[in-house]
């Protein structure tokens, strides 16, 4: 064997024996951001895909997303997800960029807690959630994670997916909420968990 095909195997174990190294010091020391939204919203930055509303020609319907007293999970803030889901359409949502492993493949783990005032067997609204490489824009981005009036009060919900970085190893995650019944709605949501490996 020559020198230079012994160079290339060695060059090619220590590539290999470092990812492995780097894939088990992210196992065992993952990234973990946690928000309760007590001093304002952090790096979460509010978004939304909606109808125009044909009662206001030109504009969308509305929404927004505050932060809010009113009900709370932990601490004494919590964010106001609100819509006029009155078109049967529309998606808002919070999301953030996170900084990951550079061309890495990554688990992403994220926990919130979501408050319904009511119950209900209809699907007035889906909990969706998403991470990627890049910023949702769309309500085809996201993942739906079940019905936000399953139960009346608080209640968890998880969300798991596997993002493949590039070279910057940014990565995106989103949750929120999208309309499924034709009525104006709110939601809270409080006590954000987030588990990079």
């Amino acid at each position: 064997m020559n020198r230079k095909a012994i160079y290339v195997i060695v060059f090619l174990l220590v590539l290999v024996g470092s990812f492995s190294a780097w894939q088990i010091w992210l196992y065992l020391n993952p990234l973990v951001i946690k928000e309760d939204f007590e001093s304002g919203f952090g790096q979460w930055l509010a978004d939304a895909d909606v109808p125009l509303d044909p009662n206001v020609p030109g504009q969308p319907v509305a929404w927004n997303i505050t932060r809010s007293t009113d009900v709370v999970y932990s601490g004494q803030y919590a964010v106001r997800l609100f819509i006029d889901g009155s078109q049967d359409d529309g998606t808002i949502w919070l999301e953030r960029k996170i900084t990951a492993s550079k061309n890495a493949q990554v688990s992403v783990t994220m926990s919130f807690w979501l408050f319904s005032e009511h119950e209900s067997f209809n699907t007035i609204a889906a909990v969706v959630a998403f991470a990627g490489v890049r910023n949702p824009e769309e309500e085809s981005d996201f993942e739906v994670l079940g019905a936000a009036n399953q139960v009346s009060g608080w209640m968890q919900y998880k969300f798991e997916a596997t993002v493949n970085t590039e070279d910057n190893g940014e990565a995106w995650v989103a949750f929120g909420v999208s309309v499924q019944w034709e009525t104006v709605m709110a939601y809270y949501v409080d006590s954000v968990e987030i588990t990079v490996r």
